[in-house]
């Protein structure tokens, strides 16, 4: 007795292979469905928002430090005006990027929980209302030659080091949006890859603010010889 064989009609003209292949549709079954979440336009949302939210704390740091005096802002002035803090290479830079290097874990930390952007807004209000602040502090109690030399000791290593941040958290909001995205069931392959991008981007961070890091206290030290 033969096995009754049945075949299906077009079956064997299926292109197999060529379903992995990006952009060509299958035959017979219109174009493939190869749509992606559009990730790019709320990376660039997300980063303004951290732009606006740094911008609104540092406002709310001037008006602070200019509304009342306090022993914080004495204690800055007196750091600032003080040559032998930054008289030495070695212990300014290592001061400069320990502070880089705990930012720089907060920011992977963010990306590794499903509230992380929440986390990193604050971050970003925190560290320009600090900013502000110490702006504020150091004129009021040092005027304006204080606020200058303020300025050129740390400008560079911090405008830097907050530009790193900044391109870390872009990186760190996908990922935890993708940890969001999962908590409804959602594929795990595409988080995966972006935690992986995330950790590539943490090392390089830490890289660039090392190289920040030794420019600022080069020029700290510089500067502080000459004004101070």
């Amino acid at each position: 007795m033969r096995t009754a064989r049945t075949t299906v009609p077009g079956i064997s003209q299926i292109p197999v292979a060529d379903i992995w292949k990006k952009g060509r549709p299958i035959a017979g079954h219109g174009k493939a469905d190869h749509t992606r979440p559009r990730d790019g336009n709320s990376t660039w949302k997300i980063t303004a928002l951290f732009g606006l939210l740094f911008f609104a704390g540092y406002m709310v740091g001037i008006l602070k430090g200019r509304s009342e005096e306090s022993n914080f802002g004495k204690l800055l002035a007196a750091y600032y005006m003080e040559a032998k803090n930054f008289s030495l290479f070695m212990p300014l830079f290592w001061n400069e990027f320990g502070s880089a290097f705990l930012q720089a874990v907060l920011v992977l930390a963010c990306g590794f929980s499903a509230v992380g952007s929440g986390f990193l807004c604050l971050y970003f209000a925190a560290r320009g209302a600090v900013w502000g602040l110490c702006a504020s502090s150091v004129f009021m109690q040092g005027g304006t030659r204080a606020l200058v030399i303020h300025w050129l000791l740390t400008c560079l290593p911090d405008l830097s080091v907050f530009l790193v941040m900044l391109w870390l958290a872009m990186q760190a909001h996908l990922c935890a949006s993708g940890i969001l995205r999962g908590l409804t069931g959602s594929s795990q392959l595409r988080l995966t890859a972006q935690l992986r991008k995330l950790l590539i981007r943490f090392f390089t961070a830490v890289a660039l603010c090392a190289g920040f890091c030794m420019l600022g206290a080069a020029s700290g030290v510089l500067f502080a010889g000459v004004l101070i």
